[in-house]
């Protein structure tokens, strides 16, 4: 059960690096997205007469989903601008990076480029790479966020880190260098990608 498990956590991080709903990648298939769900979740393992066609989906070869040390561990590095609504589609990843030994494998991480100062003060400077946990999307006023902020109507955008505070329907905000603004947004014009775990400066 654990190879299983750990199976459909590289699995669900594979479908999220294409910025695919469990229903999309499910239409790919032809299946219920509850199959792709169970598979994530190690309930059951990928039969064997669906393994060739998954992995041709999410592009990459069966033994780097089914082995279980795998030489290289890739997550997307996003700069600052997007072109769609899923921030972590394809089009919108400029490379991929190994960063194997600092980060478990399976586990839902995506490396962002930082654009501005704005987060100067907590020791985020312009220029770093930070770790973002795409699986961590609860706001607590002391972390620091992957915010993607929309505009030309959902069309295109670009990611941010703040601090946040949640007040009813309206999103607040806050850099930790004075000399830039709080920002205020209705919560549909933005999206919270993940929580800031990392500084990789060293990677540069």
């Amino acid at each position: 059960m654990k190879q299983t498990e750990e199976i459909g956590k590289k699995l669900r991080r594979f479908r999220k690096n294409k910025g695919w709903t469990l229903k999309e990648m499910a239409g790919k298939l032809g299946l219920h997205w509850t199959t792709i769900q169970a598979w994530e979740k190690g309930k059951y393992g990928i039969p064997s007469t669906k393994v060739d066609r998954v992995c041709k989906l999410i592009g990459i070869s069966p033994s780097l989903l089914f082995e279980e040390k795998p030489d290289k561990i890739l997550y997307p590095y996003v700069e600052g601008l997007f072109q769609n609504t899923s921030v972590l589609a394809p089009e919108n990843i400029s490379k991929n990076i190994n960063i194997k030994e600092i980060l478990p494998s399976g586990a839902d991480f995506a490396l962002l480029k930082v654009e501005s100062e704005s987060m100067k003060n907590a020791g985020i400077l312009k220029g770093d790479l930070v770790v973002i946990d795409t699986s961590y999307v609860d706001l607590h006023i002391k972390n620091i966020y992957a915010v993607a902020i929309f505009y030309d109507k959902g069309k295109k955008g670009k990611v941010t880190l703040k601090k946040i505070e949640k007040v009813g329907s309206t999103v607040i905000l806050i850099p930790s260098n004075i000399e830039y603004d709080i920002q205020v947004y209705h919560k549909s014009e933005i999206q919270v990608l993940g929580k800031v775990i990392r500084v990789l400066r060293a990677l540069q």
